[in-house]
């Protein structure tokens, strides 16, 4: 099977979308979220050879998971439709990136991308939607500033710049609050690894699950580690701005050995996660995020490309850990990838600014507006780094978010993922947080439960 070539699209020719930061969009221009686009600000349409199909709302919400079973797999009747290996790359060329491109060739022997249907699963809840709408008219950015967004989880359905995708992703609908305990294995490119237990609890203040909201805050979070031994105990607490350029993320960590809890003078940018094996930046945590004034922002446009979705192999209870990690890559036959309208937005280090990553390019998924891949180059234009992450939906709770994160080094080999959760307790959604939980005076006692 060949594929044309895809060329991406200017969005100004396309769908009329460009206009100034500053300039919100008219009445006529939000009018269109729930008709020709999507309540998200999506294409509704399929596209032209049909391999896309037209959104049909998504999947709906259901009763609450069995714990023991976990998510069930709603497509898992398809079939493989196609499979692309180092050796057949080049038939599909208009439906893969560079750094797919560069993953399959590092892995000639033992990589593969099974290629499923298109399922345009994604889903929020109607309140949620009637919050993008009812913001889309008000929300706006000034220079890196993030301004008056409300309650919005997509405060700029129809996107001006690339900044303002970017912002989409930051602040999309991940169901409130969510308590959750997940692991992340950083792999060596023989396959050796470790893996990293990690509890989490999150409460979005910006959009209205916290007891006590703070203003300009857009979540706070709480987390503990529960493995390697050498991290057990490790808690810390994070304060995340809306606006990191006028607020910057605060985040204490209470160390067990010394019991004492100190504030973090930087946790962003490219500081280097702990325990990650030098794979992850912070500003990689959850596809992206963080303070944006590192890098000038381009929106390069909307494509047609294969990206993971629906990846509910990924969350199959029955699987342990062990059993889905290969030297180089996770097993291949738990990886769906479906064709997908992204945007894609080139990040390039600004003028006197500093950081590890020269530049990036990120392809969000247009129904979701999750950073789906991402593409990170040296100076001199290199490849070195490529990002792979895998949707699913939550469909109980109507969050579109990852079954995991992938962050490759092609050079070494080495990657890490990140959120798996097959063998741990089912998350807790929707609770209104208490401020107590996330304060960082009380790490300490809450440290020693």
């Amino acid at each position: 099977m060949r594929r044309q070539s895809i060329a991406v699209l200017t969005l100004g020719l396309a769908l009329g979308l460009v206009r100034t930061a500053l300039c919100q969009p008219t009445p006529d221009e939000v009018a269109r979220l729930g008709t020709d686009l999507t309540p998200v600000g999506a294409e509704r349409a399929g596209s032209a050879d049909g391999t896309i199909p037209a959104w049909d709302g998504g999947l709906p919400k259901t009763d609450p998971v069995d714990p023991k079973v976990g998510y069930l797999d709603p497509y898992a009747e398809d079939s493989v439709q196609y499979v692309i290996t180092a050796e057949n790359a080049e038939q599909y060329q208009g439906l893969l990136n560079a750094g797919q491109r560069a993953l399959l060739q590092s892995n000639a022997q033992t990589f593969k991308m099974n290629v499923y249907p298109t399922r345009r699963s994604a889903s929020l809840p109607a309140e949620i939607e009637a919050e993008i709408a009812k913001q889309a008219p008000l929300a706006r950015t000034d220079g890196y500033h993030l301004l008056d967004v409300g309650k919005s989880a997509v405060p700029f359905p129809l996107p001006a710049n690339g900044l303002q995708v970017m912002w989409n992703h930051v602040l999309r609908w991940r169901g409130g609050s969510v308590e959750r305990t997940y692991v992340w294995a950083p792999v060596a490119g023989s396959g050796k690894h470790f893996i990293v237990k990690f509890y989490q609890s999150v409460a979005f203040d910006q959009q209205g699950y916290m007891e006590r909201p703070r203003p300009g805050r857009l979540f706070a979070a709480a987390t503990l580690f529960l493995s390697p031994p050498i991290a057990i105990g490790l808690r810390s607490a994070t304060w995340e701005p809306i606006d990191p350029i006028d607020e910057s993320r605060a985040r204490w960590v209470f160390v067990p050995q010394t019991l004492d809890t100190r504030r973090l003078p930087s946790y962003e940018a490219d500081t280097i996660e702990p325990f990650t094996g030098g794979l992850r930046t912070a500003d990689q945590n959850d596809g992206w995020n963080g303070t944006p004034d590192r890098y000038d922002w381009k929106l390069v446009g909307k494509r047609e490309l294969l990206i993971g979705y629906n990846g509910y192999k990924l969350a199959d209870r029955t699987l342990r850990y062990p059993d889905m990690i290969r030297p180089g890559h996770p097993d291949p036959e738990l990886l769906r990838y479906e064709v997908h309208r992204v945007w894609v937005v080139e990040a390039t280090l600004a003028e006197g600014r500093q950081h590890r990553y020269y530049r990036r390019v990120f392809y969000l998924d247009e129904d979701t507006w999750q950073v789906a891949q991402e593409e990170v180059y040296t100076k001199e234009g290199k490849l070195f780094r490529f990002a792979d992450h895998h949707m699913m939906q939550y469909y109980d709770v109507q969050v579109p978010w990852y079954a995991a994160t992938i962050h490759y080094d092609l050079a070494s080999g080495s990657y890490i993922i990140a959120g798996l959760s097959n063998m741990e307790q089912p998350w807790r959604w929707g609770f209104t947080g208490r401020n107590a939980d996330y304060l960082p005076s009380n790490l300490r006692s809450l440290g020693l439960r």
